[in-house]
């Protein structure tokens, strides 16, 4: 996938929308409004500017609060994007970079991450103004298995995700993407194919993120939880 290029499309979505309304609330993050949102990303794009040059594995230093005035925020915000656009460009994917998984600390992790990061939030923004916004099915499959193979067991691992133990079987409709997700205290192994588990989820890949994601429900319309429907809140990377 061509990370860069989704990320800058990704961002420009999140902008669009949010910037119709700084003011509303952001339904799918409870107490936020699209100003709040749009300093959250702009904050992170900061962080990612600082850090992913240095070429060491340590944690990153904080950066401060991104302006509160409208027109400094936006301003704000684009010059992160700018300027993650060039880490992507000027940072050999394979250098030296902190992240909080358990994958490898490299720069391109941040890559795909990112993209991700910004289509969900892009989600919300929309979400907020009253736009209904489709996700990209490709795209949003390559976030389950985001979700799936990197964000979830690290968070199984230190303790921040849901309870339980068994196995669930995520299955896409509208793409390619099938997987069986195996998990025992704090070991997860994910599998590719077809295979009956204790609970299975199964929709078009965007609800499907949407649903890891927290933001809509494992019955929302078009999705289809089975079995064991307990266990699915487990496959999700925070509580």
């Amino acid at each position: 996938m061509d990370y860069p290029a989704l990320f800058q499309a990704e961002a420009e979505a999140l902008l669009a929308a949010a910037t119709k309304d700084l003011d509303a609330a952001v339904p799918s993050c409870p107490g936020w409004d699209n100003r709040r949102l749009l300093a959250h990303v702009a904050r992170v794009l900061d962080a990612t500017v600082v850090h992913v040059p240095r070429g060491v594995v340590d944690p990153p230093p904080r950066v401060e609060r991104p302006p509160a005035e409208d027109d400094a925020l936006v301003e704000h915000y684009r010059r992160g994007v700018a300027g993650t656009l060039a880490v992507f460009r000027d940072v050999d994917p394979a250098a030296p970079a902190w992240n909080f998984t358990l994958e490898p600390n490299v720069a391109g992790f941040w890559q795909r991450r990112l993209t991700h990061e910004l289509q969900i939030h892009a989600w919300d923004a929309a979400g907020a103004v009253g736009d209904a916004r489709e996700l990209d099915p490709r795209l949003a499959a390559d976030g389950i298995d985001e979700v799936l193979r990197v964000l979830m067991p690290a968070a199984r691992a230190t303790g921040i995700a849901s309870p339980g133990d068994g196995t669930a079987h995520v299955h896409l409709m509208d793409t390619p993407g099938e997987w069986m997700v195996r998990l025992d205290g704090e070991t997860v192994e994910v599998t590719e194919g077809h295979q009956k588990g204790d609970a299975g989820l199964r929709g078009p890949a965007g609800p499907v993120l949407l649903a890891l994601w927290d933001r809509l429900p494992f019955d929302a319309p078009g999705l289809a939880a089975f079995g064991e429907v307990d266990l699915l809140p487990a496959l999700r990377p925070n509580r």
